[in-house]
């Protein structure tokens, strides 16, 4: 059994003295560096609870999000042009479309935009479509139902961690990234293991790069453009194969470049994933009709996702959001709105272009 003055020699400073764990903590065999500013890849906590689970081995029946729907946003776009069947704008008496088939056949022209090309049902999906909520090795299946069936609330937490989901990062129960059974902590996929996704944001990458990049340069002598060079990809590992890079008195590399590397890919693929997020919230909160249309402009392009009339100018093609300055596409008195605050999405932002 390691010590407790061992255990902070080897950098493991947050884990409680031996007396109050269950069992005796054993320091690793293969050294590992601690990473500056983040949450360390050690083995400390995974004796401490008698299990064996921890962040960096979790328990596959705590993952909320092990069987993701990776059409959700384009289930939200079909959901959301459904919605308008029988809707009608302000200023308009004549509805978008009578009847689920009018709009049916107007998604049927864009089948990858709404999904309607996406494969069968998983497995999972049918079994819990069959009543079936229980697989061994997974658990109980609720937890993962409104991801298998995509049936996503309007609940941005749900949605972003299926969204992570997608791209293999596992969330837990208490909203914490884990690293699932088979995976790794130094991987794109756990480097963030035991941060909240809710809670992050993009300097949480950054500020561990700038505490790994100074650690770099302070204690193996890289210099900030070799730093810089690992985030941007234009060096990898391979270009740090001198002895002068290892672990102190070990042949092996310190993991702080691959950790710097791999912080440096997750912080890109979370920004797609809050991008998308973001579109799937917006889609599923559209204001849709619930507009006063009072106040604003003259009105020719109908009304802004404000409420207002837009305002336009002779020779104009669209009109202008009282408020936000957004584009409004309403001349016919049936089109949508624009995409600030809940209107109607546009093409580019994960909705459709006005066709009308």
């Amino acid at each position: 059994m390691a010590t407790d003055a061992e255990i902070r020699n080897a950098g493991i400073l947050y884990m409680p003295q031996q007396k109050y764990l269950q069992n005796p903590y054993e320091l690793p065999t293969a050294q590992t560096e601690p990473v500056p500013g983040g949450v360390t890849n050690t083995n400390a906590f995974t004796n401490s609870g008698g299990d064996g689970f921890s962040v960096y081995n979790a328990d596959p029946n705590t993952i909320t999000n092990m069987n993701p729907n990776s059409y959700a946003l384009q289930d939200a776009r079909r959901e959301n042009e459904l919605s308008y069947v029988g809707k009608s704008f302000p200023g308009n008496i004549d509805p978008l479309y009578s009847t689920n088939t009018g709009a049916m056949k107007n998604m049927e022209m864009y089948p990858e935009y709404y999904g309607l090309d996406k494969p069968p049902p998983s497995k999972i999906s049918e079994l819990i479509s069959k009543g079936i909520g229980f697989i061994p090795g997974i658990g109980t299946l609720t937890r993962v139902a409104d991801f298998a069936s995509g049936m996503l609330p309007a609940n941005r937490r749900a949605i972003m961690e299926n969204q992570l989901g997608t791209q293999g990062v596992m969330v837990n129960d208490i909203g914490q990234i884990v690293v699932g059974q088979g995976g790794s902590y130094n991987t794109p996929e756990g480097i963030m293991a035991g941060y909240n996704p809710v809670k992050m944001t993009d300097e949480t990458f950054t500020g561990r790069q700038e505490n790994i990049g100074k650690t770099l340069q302070e204690k193996y002598g890289l210099t900030q453009e070799q730093v810089d060079g690992l985030m941007s990809g234009e060096l990898t590992e391979e270009d740090f194969k001198d002895s002068k890079y290892n672990l102190k008195g070990t042949n092996k590399q310190t993991n702080l470049i691959t950790n710097l590397i791999n912080i440096e890919k997750a912080r890109k693929n979370f920004a797609d994933t809050t991008d998308i997020t973001d579109q799937i919230v917006g889609i599923k909160t559209d204001t849709k009709t619930n507009n006063s249309g009072g106040g604003g402009g003259d009105g020719t392009f109908g009304i802004g996702s404000d409420g207002q009339k837009s305002y336009s100018s002779p020779g104009d093609s669209f009109g202008t959001n009282a408020t936000t300055g957004g584009p409004v596409s309403n001349k016919t008195g049936k089109g949508r709105t624009d995409y600030f605050f809940g209107g109607r999405v546009n093409f580019k932002d994960g909705g459709l272009a006005s066709i009308l």
